[in-house]
């Protein structure tokens, strides 16, 4: 192993990703197991001891993942919850993990919680709360450490049942969340704020919320202030959706993260002087090491500035004793000390992307530059550490975002200057606070307009839609294709060769797709958005509509970037031949201006327009600046579409259109493959129910949610169906689906399918039989043909 301490690391890295699936008893197996290895490498012949070395670290990975695990599964909060999650608000009393932010139009807490009261009785309750704060009422400020008291719904984290979308489970396990909740409003939160902060922990809360008054004071308010917050603090709560997505698209998004760049600028501000001062060299090490952790511990101890500072006390305590630098190796200790401590964090994009950027720093930027001329102000040495950075994190941009930014290699020159610009000018307005007012605001100023050249440099690429391309999720061939010849790269040999095959790999990466089989196959896959609908129909022949975008009355996030996207990515996906829209609710239609910016749509058809529905309004106006082609579709339309017939059967043309979008107006669709037909129903309700006669359907999705007021007596045996699916929210706050209709649904005979439980629900069909698959419950069944001999 050249660079061992790397190696080891990365062995550590494999075996927390296994440990999770482990029991705590295969964990103390396993640690046993690396303890063995340990002492049997100890003596052993170098090659085994290499071997041994790397067993024992994957099984030390392994042990530390299944104890992390357990210990989470073993937090009280969580065991309560998961055995009965009370259905009414409880009341939440605890201490402020960290300082609260606003996301969006809601308030975001996070409490350590103590006791947890409902009924008249409190019992004592140890974890860890996220609780989401709505309502219109004046947001208070809380700084970690307050005491808070709060009414609130719990309920244990839980994402969409869908593989593709953000895994919320995942993510608040490795932040320690045990449960979240939401409350209606800021007038039901009690707070008591500690005067004497115990200890010296107890005091940076404090520090930081001065820090940031001081910024300010002394940045004029508006987007620059928000990105000196952000760079400087680790506080991006201010950033507007904007400006982040402008950063996004240039490709300079990293420098808002606290990382590397921060803390080598922390430690160069101090080592200068102290070298300049003569000041010895352990003594160099030991105050750049404690204010450079400090400074981790200040900001909040996110992922990247932890690695950079262990990082940076590991390089100048090693050279304080005299020990060779190697950074690949520091980068490898840095890991594996953070995986150590927290295995979970392999699994943080966080953790990948900083050491994933770091890796390609250093080892990629030494042969970009064999055989490159030297330029002015070193220019050659920033472009080629930006080339490196880019190729290093192409397959992670690609799988967790679905993008590239080709501006970054250029953008990226003038945004780290001016990034470090930001952050010492931002540092100094907190320095010099003590000082007066005019000194702060000559600091500010330099900060807003560091802060202000930093924004225009990143909106140059505004109105140019090719730079903000999107790309599906690359094959796993096509992944490892594009590491070996990386890996080929940073050996520096054999140059012409590894750079042909790293371009090709990347081709691989951008426009590899998965072949779909051409089975001969209808395919229905009900999305689990969540409280909402989308319906993706896969043709025999590969090609693909959407009944419906995803969406929420309730949900502040775009349906169409965070779940409906991503699984059509993950899909190879890259046109929607037609986009079908039910009707213009936002549980229905708020994915879809997404969708249609991002992906190659067809046509879009809807029905009769409402005349005065702001929700429709708001719709057709995104539609009609992105061009989008569409129809309005009523009851008789019909075709062929790869050979499936598909008819239209509400509603029927309207006389006078409606004022508001109804349940009602629904498309109502049926897709028939040979003896198969697809009911998709939209939110129809009992009135519309009754104009659907004689429609037998093999496989229906359930009207609206499953309310009480759809999935008729009528209906059914009208419809006759073999499966239904209902699309529905975890914990549904409006109460679906209705307990009278599940049992009507059962009382008939019907298989029903719920992706709050099942997750994602893939149906198929030969055109005889029926094939369903579940995403979460992991339910495969088989539905053979009704009738012998078809």
């Amino acid at each position: 192993m050249a660079r061992p301490l790397l190696a080891l690391s990365g062995f550590l890295a494999l075996g927390a990703m296994a440990g999770p699936e482990l029991s705590l008893a295969a964990g103390w197996l396993l640690f046993g197991l690396a303890v063995t290895l340990l002492l049997l490498a100890w003596n052993a012949e170098p090659r085994r001891a290499r071997w041994a070395l790397a067993a024992a670290s994957v099984a030390l990975g392994a042990g530390l993942g299944a104890a992390e695990q357990a210990e989470y599964d073993a937090s009280p909060l969580r065991s309560w919850l998961l055995a009965k999650a009370p259905e009414s608000p409880v009341q939440v009393r605890g201490v402020a993990a960290v300082d609260g932010w606003e996301a969006r139009d809601r308030l975001i807490i996070v409490l350590d919680t103590e006791t947890i009261g409902s009924g008249g009785e409190e019992r004592s309750l140890v974890g860890r709360v996220r609780i989401s704060v709505g309502g219109e009422a004046a947001r208070p400020q809380i700084i970690e450490g307050d005491r808070v008291a709060v009414w609130t719904t719990l309920r244990p984290p839980r994402g969409f049942g869908d593989p593709s979308a953000d895994d919320v489970a995942g993510r608040a396990f490795r932040s320690g969340i045990h449960a979240t909740g939401y409350s209606k409003s800021p007038r039901v939160l009690e707070i008591s704020r500690s005067t004497r902060p115990q200890g010296l922990l107890g005091w940076i809360p404090r520090l930081r919320d001065a820090a940031r008054r001081a910024i300010r004071s002394a940045v004029p308010k508006g987007p620059e202030q928000d990105v000196v917050r952000a760079m400087v603090l680790g506080d991006k709560t201010g950033l507007d959706d904007e400006t982040a997505e402008a950063f996004r698209i240039a490709g300079t998004y990293h420098v808002l993260a606290l990382s590397g760049t921060q803390v080598a600028l922390v430690a160069l501000l101090l080592a200068v002087p102290l070298a300049w001062l003569r000041v010895p060299l352990a003594w160099r090490a030991l105050i750049v090491s404690s204010v450079v952790g400090a400074y981790a511990v200040f900001v909040g101890g996110d992922t990247p500035v932890v690695r950079a500072a262990v990082m940076a006390a590991v390089f100048f305590c090693g050279r304080a004793v005299d020990l060779d630098g190697d950074v690949a190796n520091l980068l490898g200790l840095a890991g594996g000390l953070l995986l150590s401590f927290r295995p979970s964090a392999i699994g943080d994009p966080g953790f990948q992307l900083s050491f994933g950027a770091t890796l390609g720093l250093v080892l990629l930027s030494g042969p970009l530059l064999q055989g490159v001329p030297r330029l002015p102000f070193r220019a050659d040495v920033a472009l080629a550490t930006s080339v490196a950075a880019q190729l290093a994190l192409a397959p992670l941009l690609l799988r967790l975002f679905h993008r590239l930014a080709p501006a970054a290699l250029l953008l990226n020159l003038a945004a780290v200057p001016l990034s470090s610009a930001v952050l010492v000018a931002g540092l100094a307005t907190i320095v010099v606070a003590p000082l007066g007012e005019t000194v702060v605001a000559r600091a500010g100023d330099i900060a807003w307009i560091a802060s202000h050249a930093l924004i225009a440099s990143g909106k140059v690429v505004e109105g140019v839609p090719w730079l903000d391309r999107r790309f599906p999720t690359p094959l796993p061939t096509a992944v490892v294709g594009y590491l070996l010849a990386l890996a080929l790269l940073a050996t520096g040999r054999h140059r012409r060769l590894a750079s042909a095959a790293t371009a090709a790999g990347l081709a691989a990466l951008l426009f590899g797709r998965p072949v779909r089989e051409m089975d001969g196959r209808l395919a229905l896959e009900v999305v689990d958005v969540g409280q909402g609908d989308c319906l993706v129909v896969h043709s025999p022949l590969g090609h693909v509509w959407l009944v419906d975008a995803g969406g929420s009355f309730e949900r502040p996030f775009d349906f169409g970037e965070t779940v409906v996207g991503p699984h059509l990515w993950d899909l190879g996906v890259t046109k929607i031949d037609r986009l079908l829209l039910t009707h213009a609710h936002p549980d229905h239609v708020g994915g879809a201006p997404f969708l249609v910016r991002n992906f190659r749509v067809g046509d879009v058809w809807e029905g009769p327009a409402p005349a005065q529905d702001p929700v429709y309004t708001s719709l057709n106006q995104q539609l009609q600046s992105l061009g989008a082609s569409r129809r309005s579709v009523v009851l008789g339309v019909a075709g062929v579409w790869d050979g499936v017939s598909f008819e239209v059967l509400n509603p029927p043309a309207p006389g006078i259109p409606p004022l508001r979008t109804r349940n009602d107006d629904s498309l109502v669709v049926r897709l028939r493959w040979g003896d198969v037909q697809f009911l998709l129903t939209g939110d129809i309700e009992g009135t519309a129910e009754r104009h659907l006669q004689a429609v037998p359907a093999s496989v229906l999705k359930v009207p609206h949610h499953g309310s009480r007021t759809s999935s008729t007596v009528g209906l059914l045996r009208s419809v006759s169906p073999r499966v239904a699916i209902v699309s529905v929210g975890y914990h549904s706050t409006f109460g679906h689906p209705h307990p009278e209709v599940v049992e009507r649904y059962l009382r008939a005979g019907i298989q029903l399918f719920r992706t709050d439980r099942d997750g994602t629900v893939a149906v198929s069909t030969d055109g005889r039989s029926l094939w369903v698959k579940t995403a979460v419950s992991e339910r495969e069944e088989v539905f053979p043909p009704l009738r012998p001999g078809l």
